[in-house]
């Protein structure tokens, strides 16, 4: 037969069973004495996310706002730097640089589209300057900073165009060609 456990009970002290009336005479001195030391609250740490969260959650908002993602003044002064290589007198009404804004904003989300589409045909994750330019060359685009191949003889000739005035441009152009004139 297994034995039987002895179950002690517990007998409260002497010392815990008397009420105190107040805080002794020692306690009080060193709490007079020793000032407690304000807590200062621990800083919270920024919760870590894993690789792609963060640019997930990103996509989503940009993919759900109708708002320009690039800021409207410097791109205003943008433009007007490159026009200014044209015609120092050019000024832009506000709806016609919103319009470029617009036009330029769907040019490039479209390429980065395109883009992410070529880095993911090539099994990766990661987009490279290749991916970018495969994407530019796929679409046909012209602008592409292509190294010209050919050998400079000295012998060409480069025509400008004016736009001001259409008969003095023709003139001029007329002017420029040799067999022309």
């Amino acid at each position: 037969m297994p034995k039987a456990k002895n179950a002690s009970k517990k007998v409260p002290s002497k010392t815990m069973s008397k009420k105190k009336a107040g805080p002794s005479k020692k306690s009080m001195s060193a709490s007079k004495t020793s000032k407690a030391k304000p807590t200062v609250p621990k800083e919270r740490k920024k919760p870590r996310f894993h690789a792609g969260t963060v640019a997930l959650r990103e996509i989503k908002r940009y993919q759900k706002s109708t708002d320009l993602l690039i800021p409207r003044a410097p791109f205003g002064r943008l433009v007007r730097d490159i026009c200014s290589g044209i015609d120092n007198d050019l000024r832009f009404q506000a709806q016609a640089l919103l319009a470029i804004q617009e036009a330029a904003e769907a040019f490039l989300v479209g390429l980065f589209e395109d883009t992410a589409l070529c880095a993911v045909h090539a099994k990766r994750q990661t987009v490279t300057k290749a991916d970018m330019l495969l994407a530019r060359r796929i679409r046909g685009d012209e602008n592409n900073d292509r190294i010209s191949h050919m050998e400079n003889t000295g012998d060409e000739n480069l025509y400008s165009l004016p736009y001001r005035n259409e008969k003095e441009g023709m003139a001029a152009l007329i002017a420029q060609i040799p067999h022309m004139s």
